[in-house]
């Protein structure tokens, strides 16, 4: 019935075009950022007018006053949206949402040069989750007693997801879990409240890992990735830390697809509209968190192995960081496809120096941006 309707519009109205004032639904997606979260997003060829209207708190629809959208795209569910339909009332085009609970809505709209996006940012209003959080460990909640830093360690990949394979049978969700290891066993050691998003290989999955952070109030979330480079292997090499942004730079955006399971067209989607979805104080937080980072994984990495290189604090549209509520990084450590960079990767005599230098440069962000630990970081980083 849907498509029966979608296709009415689009033949009865498509003829006249801008003369009679339809805008043209190009394209619809859902982009769930947690399992309470998820971002409806629109793209039109141009939008001047919209309406909202809430039924109920799980029932809404948008419509155009007055002009007819020709809607040459699916509307499919996905996420916390449990069905979409579409009517014609009173000359205009309505596209109602059925949520599956109550919700709260904001709206943004967002201007590039050949489309307007409009966004739609649906976030649950209860509290309590319907399914029980993924852990690693018996039921994380977070406790202020003697206000201790809460930080989440999260090596990337896992179980079924290998992640990059490199030189001499490495594969970086083994890389990743042992450094993440050492990294939870130091700051433990200096008296940090640390969890990882895995302690085995298995494999949560990127909503999993942000499901986690929030969960457990995190003041602090690092991804730990090892780097892989699809030519020019033996010569590109190093460090590179990431913060959650916008980039033009391709390599990022190629980077942060493989990461987030995603292709370049999706990735470059999400790149147009993140802004709107992430917090300036969050990123500035962010930046400084990864310049601590980078600024000691050099020192000690280089203890061991003299030629590490730094290539820079990078910033990338990187799934697991957007939805985390608190300042948030992603490190790609080194090259796993890099003779030299795979060599040292494979010693754990280095990959202890990297945690040690990553563990050192959480303590020295939470230390210098001087957090009030009765009050997580996190908590005036709502998104």
């Amino acid at each position: 019935m849907i498509k029966a309707i979608i296709t009415l519009v689009f033949l009865l109205f498509s003829v006249n075009g801008y003369a009679s004032g339809i805008v043209h639904l190009k394209d619809f997606s859902i982009l769930s950022l947690t399992p309470t979260v998820d971002n409806i997003i629109f793209t039109f060829d141009r939008i001047d007018k919209y309406r909202f209207i809430m039924l109920n708190k799980d029932y809404w629809y948008i419509a155009a006053p007055g002009k007819i959208m020709s809607i040459t795209t699916p509307l499919i569910p996905k996420g916390n949206v449990r069905r979409v339909l579409v009517r014609i009332i009173k000359g205009e085009t309505r596209i109602f949402f059925k949520m599956n609970s109550d919700y709260q809505y904001k709206f943004h709209i967002v201007l590039s040069k050949n489309h307007h996006f409009l966004i739609v940012r649906v976030e649950k209003q209860n509290k309590i989750e319907m399914r029980k959080p993924f852990t690693v460990e018996k039921e994380a909640i977070r406790t202020k007693a003697h206000n201790v830093p809460v930080i989440v360690i999260d090596p990337g990949h896992g179980g079924k997801d290998p992640g990059a394979i490199g030189l001499f049978g490495l594969e970086e969700k083994n890389i990743t879990l042992s450094i993440g290891k050492y990294v939870t066993y130091f700051l433990r050691k200096d008296g940090y409240r640390v969890y990882m998003t895995r302690t085995s290989d298995t494999y949560p999955t990127l909503a999993d890992r942000v499901r986690l952070a929030n969960r457990v109030k995190a003041d602090v979330f690092v991804s730990i990735h090892a780097n892989y480079a699809p030519t020019d292997r033996l010569k590109v090499k190093g460090l590179e830390v990431y913060f959650l942004n916008t980039t033009s730079d391709r390599r990022a955006l190629e980077l942060a697809a493989r990461e987030n399971g995603m292709s370049m067209s999706q990735i470059g989607y999400l790149n147009r509209i993140i802004l709107s979805l992430i917090q300036t104080t969050k990123i500035k937080y962010s930046k400084i968190l990864a310049s601590d980072i980078y600024h000691y994984m050099l020192i000690y990495g280089r203890q061991v192995y003299k030629s590490y290189v730094g290539r820079g604090i990078k910033q990338a549209p990187f799934y697991v960081l957007v939805g985390t509520r608190c300042p948030s990084v992603l490190v790609e450590t080194a090259f796993i496809n890099n003779p030299s960079d795979a060599t040292f990767l494979g010693k754990d005599r280095f990959r202890r120096a990297l945690a040690k230098g990553i563990a050192k440069g959480i303590e020295l962000f939470l230390k210098r941006v001087k957090i009030s630990f009765a009050e997580p970081l996190g908590k005036n980083l709502k998104s």
